[in-house]
């Protein structure tokens, strides 16, 4: 009976082992070696002693026992996996009889917004080429087309704004507008009577130029289509004056300098961007002729044409669009070209790297030409880089601030008299005579001075005490191109 129990557990073990075997992707090789190794050792019938046969029995019981329970089974029930054939089988019928779920309702598309119709802001006739300058609004990056009689204009919007200029004679006209947006046509048409409307701010008129979107003001005309050039007698007069000048400012400083640096008009660095019935001069200008004029007289002439001609189709505008000054990028490179000259004296001046600032690229509001069209400065607003200092500088610079925060609009603290001390011995002094052009350089040129006098702006007048008292490196006049009479009849 012994016997026949070791037989049975022994035959137990063995298909423990090879469903161990089976489990574990051994080879079938070394499962029949195990199983011929294990019956050869049950056919040599080994001898046992008394307490290790009660240990046997007491495994075989307990063996018996676990392989009763079906959590424990060494080998597949049979009957359960017969059993879960048809579970499986009744649950596919079971889920294929139950009806199909009810398709979602597709979301109802948002309504698109009311398209935003021309609505006709400005128009300017003018008498000597016959043409109407139209500027309103309309959809956002939407072509605008004017039509007159048989006759059509179309153009590119720009942040929702157009300007469109007809060459029709006449005191009124009844213009149809149409609009569209990648080819789409979007709103209805919209017919106005057009009439010229004179601005309040008369002095000055907007030039527009339809495909730029591009304005200037008609003071910078003059200089550009010429024949206002100065005699030679008003010419010899300045040139006696500022050499004059030059002699007393050295009787203080043996070694001081006069600097004129004149910014041309955005018509002359993009005549390319004037509408048609304008032309050009070919010729000698105005500009021309005073850079001449201070040279001859022992003055320091710094020139920047041609720097902003190489410049004028980059990323960074030179100009603003809706103003009439110089955009920041503008205004650092004719810092860079004043201080390249000032720094061959003096080493510690030499001009900040385009990297030491920070340029911020965001929609500013600049525009003194809907000032002047009378139209709310802050309707419109134009893509633009604002400059700041990435560096520490002076409080006394840094406490100024150029702008009216996102209104790039000269600070009116700009145009008050001012004079900056920084107690840096190793950097020159100067004196700056300036219109609003001066708010694009104000903190820069502050920065590589020591001492800098701003006379209040506008006012050109030669103060002979300041120079006695300041005894300056250099006296600098920072002059727009319209603005050249303060320099040639002060």
């Amino acid at each position: 009976m012994k016997k026949l129990l070791l037989i049975v557990l022994s035959v137990l073990l063995c298909a423990v082992c090879l469903l161990a075997s089976c489990e574990n992707n051994d080879n079938n090789s070394s499962s029949s070696l195990g199983e011929e190794s294990l019956l050869s050792e049950i056919e040599s019938e080994p001898s046992f002693d008394s307490s290790e046969i009660s240990d046997l029995e007491s495994s075989l019981e307990s063996s018996e026992n676990a392989s009763s329970s079906p959590e424990s089974s060494l080998e597949p029930d049979e009957s359960t996996e017969e059993s879960s054939e048809p579970e499986e089988s009744s649950r596919i019928e079971e889920e294929s009889s139950k009806p199909d779920p009810e398709p979602k309702p597709e979301p109802e598309p948002e309504p698109e917004p009311e398209p935003e119709e021309v609505d006709l802001q400005y128009t300017r006739y003018t008498k000597q080429y016959p043409s109407f300058v139209m500027i309103g609004t309309c959809a956002q990056n939407a072509t605008v087309t004017a039509t007159i009689g048989m006759e059509s204009v179309s153009v590119e919007s720009y942040m929702g704004w157009f300007s469109i200029t007809f060459n029709k004679s006449g005191s009124s006209h009844e213009v149809t507008f149409t609009q569209t947006v990648n080819g789409k046509t979007v709103g209805d048409p919209v017919v106005y009577t057009v009439k010229p409307v004179n601005p309040v701010n008369k002095g000055c008129l907007a030039i527009s130029t339809n495909d730029k979107f591009q304005f200037f003001l008609d003071k910078m005309l003059p200089d550009f289509v010429g024949g206002n050039l100065y005699p030679d007698s008003v010419l010899n007069s300045m040139k006696s004056r500022v050499s004059d000048r030059i002699n007393q400012l050295r009787s203080y400083n043996d070694d001081a300098e006069i600097i004129y640096m004149v910014i041309p008009s955005p018509m002359t660095v993009y005549p390319e961007l004037v509408p048609d019935p304008y032309v050009q001069n070919k010729g000698t200008t105005r500009l021309d002729q005073v850079t001449k004029a201070l040279s001859q007289s022992g003055a320091t002439v710094i020139d920047v044409r041609d720097t902003f001609k190489k410049h004028k189709n980059e990323k960074m505008p030179l100009y603003y669009k809706l103003d009439s000054h110089w955009a920041d990028y503008g205004a650092y490179l004719a810092y860079v070209q004043l201080f390249d000259h000032i720094s061959e004296k003096y080493p510690e001046a030499t001009p900040r790297k385009q990297n030491e600032f920070k340029w911020t690229a965001d929609y500013y509001i600049s525009a003194d030409v809907t000032l002047y069209l009378d139209i709310p400065q802050t309707g419109v607003e134009e893509y633009g880089y604002y400059r700041e200092m990435d560096f520490s500088a002076p409080y006394q610079i840094t406490s100024v601030p150029r702008y009216r925060g996102m209104q790039l609009i000269y600070n009116d603290q700009t145009t008050y008299e001012n004079i900056i001390r920084t107690n840096r011995s190793q950097l020159p002094s100067c004196v700056v005579y300036r219109d609003s052009y001066c708010a694009g350089i104000y903190d820069v040129l502050a920065e590589r001075m020591n001492t800098t006098h701003y006379i209040g702006m506008w006012n050109y007048a030669w103060q002979r005490s300041v120079m006695m008292n300041e005894k300056p490196d250099y006296v600098i006049y920072l002059i727009a191109e319209w603005n050249l009479d303060t320099i040639v009849y002060n």
